[in-house]
């Protein structure tokens, strides 16, 4: 860490008010208490969660989603769609009601899941439907429960869940070639494959 910036006694000085510092006992206590602060820079850091939230292991991660009042929390996600949560949480919880929250929360399970509202598929005002990614994803019926289970928490109270639909886009590539010299064509292809249910 840059000296400069850090926890050192020299900094935490610099930030003593300027009145105690003309009091010598008070002088005196500060550049001890700095001092010591500067010993347990390690263990200063230990306190820091939400920006460790990586190398946090996954009880603490079940713990700090109590503290932090994730109520879609699930203990049987992996430990990548915990810290991904835990990620997004504050965000969710700034934008409850809404449609981003909702793609937000869902995305952390399913990444890159969209909401479809009633207007964009031609359904009742107010309703909408989960377009699940599934293209990286096993689609599991527990797993399906627990995320239907909760989309009640973060989304608006007057909409309607109509279904959830699972998009899977297979991407793979196919090479042309051609010619007396080597020469090649390489094309993106792409097909989409929805799978309507699981309710």
């Amino acid at each position: 860490m840059n000296k400069r910036y850090g926890i050192t006694a020299v900094n935490l000085l610099k930030s003593f008010p300027s009145v105690l510092k003309n009091d010598k006992k008070m002088n005196a206590l500060a550049t001890v208490v700095a001092n010591e602060l500067e010993n347990y820079k390690k263990e200063i850091s230990l306190a820091e969660l939400y920006s460790r939230i990586d190398e946090l292991p996954e009880e603490l991660l079940d713990r700090l989603a109590y503290d932090l009042k994730v109520d879609w929390w699930d203990p049987e996600y992996s430990i990548e769609e915990k810290r991904q949560i835990l990620k997004d949480c504050r965000y969710v919880q700034r934008k409850l009601g809404t449609k981003s929250a909702v793609e937000k929360a869902i995305s952390a399970v399913y990444p890159g899941s969209k909401v479809s509202e009633w207007f964009e598929y031609g359904g009742e005002p107010y309703h909408f439907k989960l377009l699940i990614d599934a293209t990286y994803e096993k689609v599991e019926p527990t797993k399906h429960q627990s995320v239907l289970s909760r989309v009640d928490i973060y989304k608006n109270l007057r909409s309607e869940l109509d279904g959830v639909e699972y998009v899977a886009i297979p991407e793979g590539y196919c090479r042309v070639f051609g010619g007396v010299a080597f020469a090649g064509i390489e094309m993106n292809m792409t097909t989409e494959v929805s799978v309507y249910g699981m309710e």
